[in-house]
């Protein structure tokens, strides 16, 4: 069992000043997955891992990073994956580096092959290629993953549900459309909370200790009270956790 109410499956707290992790380290209702981006992130990831037993670490390269990360980095992290329960975020961007998509594409690419061997859970960015990622994730045979921030389209929606996949319901729901959408439409036993921090997202700054007010208003976009949006985000992240046996 995880400790405390709220769940942040998507953060990066490596991003964080020290004043400002030491709020989330530590923190008693608090459950933390912090992503990675790169070399340096990941290492760094791994420090907080070790010192705040709340955080679970994920490491991985950004699509938005490929260009910038050596092959020497590259092969790092790989074999970081490989004794790391989470990988991540990891994927492919479209929408905002479609000019690097070929190298995004190889290096996902060796990525899911890590997962498959060594049955890792994947942390999934997919900004505009929501089904090129599913579709090489599902054909691959991947059993374990996270659709971060999904806003992508209804029947794909369907798919990643019936796949057993999950779908990351970030805070900018608070100022997302797209994203109430897709949480009028998502099973609450297919959803994961996050926040993305510290990102900021049309003028809102988010923050894992926002996850709070994301949980008030996904109970009333479903109709249904908190503590039953609580419990199933907990029952899905400790699902989460036991299919890579990533408990600490």
């Amino acid at each position: 069992m995880i400790r405390g109410r709220y769940v942040d499956s998507h953060a990066h707290l490596y991003e964080y000043s020290e004043e400002d992790l030491s709020k989330y380290c530590n923190n008693e209702d608090l459950t933390i997955v912090s992503v990675s981006e790169d070399l340096t992130s990941s290492l760094k990831n791994l420090k907080i891992g070790e010192s705040c037993s709340n955080v679970y670490v994920a490491v991985g390269i950004h699509p938005w990073r490929v260009n910038a990360v050596s092959r020497e980095d590259l092969s790092k992290v790989l074999d970081m994956s490989t004794w790391v329960s989470l990988i991540g975020e990891v994927g492919l961007d479209r929408r905002f580096t479609p000019e690097t998509y070929e190298l995004q594409l190889k290096v996902f690419k060796e990525f899911i092959d890590i997962a498959l061997k060594y049955d890792k859970a994947l942390l999934l960015h997919a900004a505009g290629a929501w089904r090129e990622v599913y579709n090489l994730i599902y054909r691959s045979g991947v059993s374990t993953a996270v659709f971060h921030w999904y806003t992508g389209p209804q029947d794909l929606l369907k798919e990643i549900v019936s796949s057993g996949y999950y779908i990351g319901v970030n805070v900018a729901l608070l100022r997302q459309n797209k994203m109430r959408e897709v949480v009028k439409a998502a099973p609450l036993e297919s959803m994961l909370t996050e926040s993305d921090g510290p990102y900021e997202y049309r003028g809102l700054a988010l923050h894992p200790h926002m996850i709070k007010d994301l949980i008030a208003e996904v109970a009333i976009i479903k109709g249904v009270h908190q503590e039953d949006v609580v419990d199933a985000v907990k029952r899905n992240f400790e699902e989460f956790l036991k299919r890579v046996k990533a408990f600490r």
